[in-house]
């Protein structure tokens, strides 16, 4: 009997998400109960709370040294991370000083050469998810912060301190939650003139629930402009009949497989 218990349990140990390590607890309860520990897909949504309230003042993150090499206005770069941890395992890991994405002109070394900039900007979500029975079992608030309207010498409008800070986590027992953040080089882009650039970004959050029984995992993705253009076009989103971000969404699928 001692031997057929070690067995099976070893089976379902086999059997476990790799992407989070799962008490012995939490695997014996989610043997017993699969539904419960089981995340519905079709319950996972995203509700946009509204603006940040009061945006960090310290999402610009700390100059590097300038340097002297002429910019090319027209061709804009990533100077910050292009993948980075949210939260990892329920925990908050993100740090908005240091953990961010760009848009600059090319050959510039610090958003610090340029001018322009505007106060950070915020928008609160909130991401829930129900398991198998509608018993909600995620809940996570967070911000998409950024800041606009950088210039050089008067011209083009871009992006800094892009960056997601959690605001709130809460996780049902037995349930791990683990975000990322993903910039594809490929979407940055250039939607203004040569002469007069407007940066574009395209960020990407992707998250994974994890229990003893099942992984599931998702992204949203998200639109952003240095004159302040910012859509959610991509995700569970709790919203109906939006054509314009259907069309945008569309947009920067096919540019992203070029």
């Amino acid at each position: 009997m001692f031997r057929r218990a070690t067995i099976a349990l070893a089976c379902l140990s086999f059997a476990i998400p790799a992407a989070a390590q799962f008490s012995l607890k939490e695997i014996k309860a989610a043997s017993k109960d699969p539904k419960a520990f089981t995340v519905d897909q079709t319950s996972v949504e995203i509700v946009k709370i509204g603006p940040a309230v009061t945006p960090l003042d310290d999402a610009i993150a700390p100059e590097p040294g300038l340097g002297d090499t002429i910019p090319v206005l027209d061709s804009i770069v990533n100077l910050g991370e292009k993948i980075w941890k949210i939260i990892n395992d329920n925990k908050p890991v993100v740090n908005v000083k240091v953990q961010y994405a760009t848009a600059l002109p090319e050959g510039i070394k610090s958003w610090a050469q340029m001018g322009g900039w505007q106060r950070p900007k915020g928008t609160i979500y909130e991401l829930t998810a129900k398991n198998a029975y509608g018993s909600q079992v995620i809940k996570l608030r967070y911000q998409v912060l950024r800041t606009i309207g950088g210039n050089y010498e008067g011209k083009g409008k871009y992006l800094t301190a892009v960056t997601v800070e959690p605001l709130l986590i809460e996780a049902a027992w037995g349930y791990h939650l683990s975000v990322d953040a993903n910039v594809p080089d490929a979407s940055i882009v250039n939607v203004g003139t040569s002469t007069d650039p407007i940066a574009a970004m395209t960020p990407q959050l992707g998250w994974i629930i994890s229990t003893a029984i099942k992984q599931s995992q998702g992204k949203s993705i998200y639109y952003l402009q240095g004159d302040g253009v910012f859509q959610e076009i991509g995700g569970p989103f709790r919203r109906e009949g939006d054509k314009a971000n259907a069309a945008i969404a569309k947009a920067v699928e096919e540019t992203l497989r070029l």
